[in-house]
């Protein structure tokens, strides 16, 4: 028999072998309740690769991957649901999971731990997306989710009504870094951090996601940053969180966030800080974003800076922010903060309040009544109405979903700004930020002229 040696006939022969390999290790699906009365046991018989397909119902079980790199596939949250008993974490990866281990399409519920009652993340990465953590407990942190020196991406979900009386009601990240994208969290409860707590060089980044009514005990009602914990905050909302103490929609004690294109309104904190608190040698960078109708009940309604804080504050708007005492829209105390670009306008009672040995500068602002005698002039300061298309919308009531805090034809504040930075192109409205208005004439400075001071650059 003639052998076959030609290399065309040799390729042939071991793509022939290939194929067959393949066939005899391609991944497998394991059916629950078909194939599998629990969703542990189809975990438990599969190996990497393979994927475990949960129906519609309620498993009253707790699920361990072990390791595993297989998705677990619910059929979306409210159908597939995994009740953890009030005993321990629904859901763990602690054994060095990465992101090709797959959560997805569950409501993650009734967990109670002494962290992460919802789901505990232990030197893992996995990826959990379109899932709802909701009802979970810790006796400690991470009442939805706990992280420690883990890196999950997270995308697509919603972690609502879970709680811990020390950290993260929603979420709690130590020494973690996970890439949070388009989620909710809501009504959560902590100590710190109702919505998400980050602690000891947690540094994630949070795009997209909204924080709404969670409570901080203790202080910050939507995120903590602690020690050195400086996420990167983009596209996100901050509403209607509440805090003890400090920091009603964030607090960052001696951490420096990257805050860009965000909304704070309708925070509030009992003492410092209704929208953010800044304490302790943090120094945010904090662009495009907006501070309406938050409340501090002493000090900082929109923005609190304290103790070495120098926060750089830039192409912001504040607006109807209030506090009972000083700093309607922001309290500087034995701080540096650096303001440009900014409309501080409608706040109570006052616009920024500076005391304690802080060193303030302020340019090319528009700042009702004035800077503060002990304000650093900056240069191309004004204080004209900006003419706000409606600052408290059609319910007027400041803070809530119906502002706006786009600039109206004939604002002072178009082309009047001095900023130049091609890593900010757009505002918070997503549109364009260099844009001329032809028939405003231009009394900006730096490299462009027609830059606009607030969140939001006029559309011709």
């Amino acid at each position: 028999m003639t052998q076959l040696r030609t290399p065309i006939a040799k390729l042939l022969l071991l793509f022939t072998v290939l194929l067959t390999l393949t066939g005899s290790l391609s991944a497998a699906t394991f059916n629950v309740p078909g194939d599998s009365a629990t969703i542990q046991g189809a975990i438990d018989g599969a190996s990497n690769g393979d994927t475990v397909q949960v129906a519609a119902g309620t498993y009253f079980e707790n699920i361990n991957f072990n390791g595993k790199n297989i998705s677990v596939i619910g059929a979306g949250p409210g159908l597939s649901i995994i009740d953890g008993g009030g005993s321990g974490s629904v859901v763990t990866c602690s054994s060095g999971e990465t992101s090709t281990t797959v959560l997805s399409g569950f409501t993650i519920t009734n967990g109670s731990a002494t962290v992460g009652g919802g789901m505990r993340n232990a030197s893992s990465s996995p990826t959990v997306t379109n899932c709802t953590f909701s009802g979970n407990t810790a006796d400690s942190g991470g009442g939805g989710m706990y992280n420690n020196s883990s890196r999950p991406t997270v995308t697509n979900c919603t972690f609502s009504g879970n709680s811990a009386p020390n950290d993260g009601g929603g979420m709690y990240n130590r020494s973690s870094s996970p890439t949070v994208i388009n989620c909710t969290f809501s009504g959560n409860t902590a100590g710190a951090g109702g919505g998400m707590s980050n602690s000891s060089n947690s540094n994630p980044t949070v795009t997209n996601c909204t924080f709404s009514g969670n409570t901080g005990t203790s202080g910050a009602g939507g995120m903590f940053n602690y020690i050195n914990s400086s996420p990167t905050v983009t596209n996100c909302t901050f509403s209607g969180n509440s805090a003890n103490n400090y920091g009603g929609g964030m607090f960052n004690f001696s951490s420096s966030p990257t805050v860009t294109n965000c909304t704070f309104s309708g925070n509030t904190s009992t003492y410092y800080g209704g929208g953010m608190a800044n304490n302790s040698d943090s120094s945010p960078t904090v662009t495009n974003c907006t501070f309406s109708g938050n409340t501090a009940y002493f000090a900082g309604g929109g923005m609190f800076n304290y103790i070495n804080s120098s926060p750089t504050v830039t192409n912001c708007t504040f607006s109807g922010n209030s506090a009972n005492n000083y700093g309607g829209g922001m309290f500087n105390e034995q701080a540096s903060p650096t303001v440009s670009n900014c409309i501080f306008w409608g706040d109570s009672p006052d616009e920024i309040y500076t005391s304690g040995a802080s060193t303030v500068t302020v340019s090319f602002s528009d700042v009702q009544g004035g800077l503060q005698g002990d304000t650093i002039d900056g240069g191309g300061n004004i204080a004209v109405d900006p003419l706000f298309v409606d600052a408290d919308g059609q319910d007027n009531t400041i803070g809530t979903e119906d502002d706006n805090l786009l600039l109206s034809s004939g604002s002072p504040c178009i082309d009047s700004g001095s900023f130049f930075d091609f890593n900010s192109l757009f505002d918070l409205g997503g549109n364009y930020r260099y844009v001329d208005a032809p028939t405003t004439i231009n009394t900006g400075s730096g490299v462009l002229t027609f830059l606009d001071m607030g969140a939001y650059e006029f559309q011709v």
